[in-house]
């Protein structure tokens, strides 16, 4: 089934990095709910430049790859007064080596219970929306979350998990995204999301984030 997804764009991929710490947090408002029959979010269209005029440069602070923990790293981003914005990544490869999905995460604040962390996966474009994305650990029942927004490089969902998921996170080897490719509505297709590693990066993040 892999083989129907487009692979995601280098700058998607990039976006996502350098803004998910702070990013993530701010839009997770909301615990994950199942969304059985509940339609995906519109699409949100690329701003675009004016017929000649040129792109102002990027001063963003640049995303870098603090530590890896064997399937996972943690990337921060340097902020002002020595302090950084951190957030656990994964980049998730087709049989062929493709990019078709990266998994950012973002532990919440206690004060944000019963959410615990945020969540952001990015999808190829030629994925059928309204059917949503699907996630889940091990054997368990997948959880189906609606997509948030697109770009012109891939689509978003972004959603809370709560404690005990992400204790099952923790406790899981492996993880399951299921998309269904717009090129075919009757299929499914699965994406692999390693474990291995998840409980150290998390814990690197939640304590980088209470100092």
């Amino acid at each position: 089934m892999r083989n129907l997804l487009r692979p995601l764009a280098v700058c998607a991929l990039a976006t996502t990095a350098l803004g998910a710490g702070t990013a993530l947090a701010q839009d997770a408002t909301a615990p994950a709910e199942p969304a059985d029959n509940a339609p995906a979010a519109d699409a949100v269209p690329a701003d675009t430049l004016p017929t000649g005029e040129s792109a102002a440069p990027d001063t963003r602070p640049q995303a870098y790859v603090k530590e890896t923990f064997k399937d996972w790293r943690v990337v921060c981003v340097k902020l002002a007064e020595d302090r950084e914005s951190c957030n656990m990544q994964q980049l998730m490869l087709d049989d062929n080596q493709n990019p078709v999905s990266q998994v950012s995460i973002a532990p919440l604040p206690p004060a944000a219970a019963p959410r615990a962390a945020a969540v952001e996966i990015a999808a190829p474009l030629e994925t059928l929306l309204s059917e949503d994305l699907r996630l889940g650990v091990g054997d368990a029942t997948p959880v189906r979350y609606r997509f948030s927004f697109c770009t012109t490089q891939a689509c978003f969902a972004r959603f809370a998990l709560t404690a005990d998921e992400v204790a099952a996170f923790k406790a899981g080897s492996a993880a399951t995204v299921k998309i269904v490719p717009l090129a075919a509505p009757d299929q499914t297709a699965n994406i692999s999301m390693s474990l291995s590693g998840f409980t150290a990066a998390f814990d690197m993040v939640t304590e980088l984030q209470s100092k």
